[in-house]
C-alpha cells in the first residue's frame, strides 16, 4: 500500500491500481485538526485497498450547524457525483440535517468555502488567516482517485 501527500500519482498508475481494487467502495475519511476563529483544518483520507492518498480540509468553523456559517456536524455522510454549474463535476455531501448543497470544490480561504469542504495539497498558517496550497490540483487528484465511483460514505470525525 503507498501512502502520499503529493499530487505526483500518474493518472493511469491510479486507473490501474483501481482496476485491481475489487473491494467496492473506498474508505473516505475526514478529520479535523485543528479550529481557528474562521476555520477548521482537516485531512481527508481515501483509502481503497491497493492505494492511499491524503490531503488538506478546510472548512468553517462549527457554529452550530448553521448553513453558510457552520461546517457540518461530525457524522457519516452518503456523498453522490454531481455536475455543479460553478465547480464542475464533483461530490455532493448527502443526509446533512438542516443543510444542502455541500460540494467538495476547489478554493483556499474560508471566504470560498460557502459551507462547503474545500481541498488542498498543503496548508499555510503564519498568515493572518489560515489558507490551502495547490486546491485545483488537489481537487483534481480527488476526482482521479474516484474515477468510475459515483457515490461514497464519507466519516467525519
Amino acid at each position: 500500500m503507498t501512502t502520499t501527500d503529493t499530487l505526483s500519482i500518474a493518472p493511469d498508475i491510479i486507473r490501474h491500481l483501481q482496476s485491481a481494487d475489487n473491494a467496492g467502495s473506498p474508505q473516505v475519511t475526514l478529520t479535523r485538526r485543528k479550529s481557528f476563529p474562521g476555520c477548521t483544518l482537516g485531512t481527508l483520507r481515501i483509502q481503497t485497498r491497493n492505494l492511499v492518498w491524503q490531503c488538506k480540509t478546510l472548512e468553517l468553523p462549527w457554529l452550530n450547524n448553521e448553513p453558510q456559517i457552520s461546517c457540518i456536524p461530525a457524522g457519516t455522510y452518503s456523498c453522490y457525483r454531481v455536475k455543479s454549474p460553478k465547480f464542475g463535476e464533483t461530490f455532493v455531501v448527502t443526509r446533512v440535517t438542516g443543510r444542502a448543497g455541500i460540494l467538495f470544490h476547489a478554493g483556499n480561504t474560508a471566504k470560498d468555502t460557502h459551507g462547503c469542504i474545500l481541498l488542498g495539497v498543503g496548508v499555510e498558517t503564519g498568515g493572518r488567516k489560515p489558507c490551502l496550497l495547490s486546491s485545483r490540483a488537489a481537487m483534481k487528484t480527488f476526482m482521479q482517485m474516484l474515477e468510475g465511483i459515483d457515490t461514497f460514505e464519507l466519516e467525519i470525525k
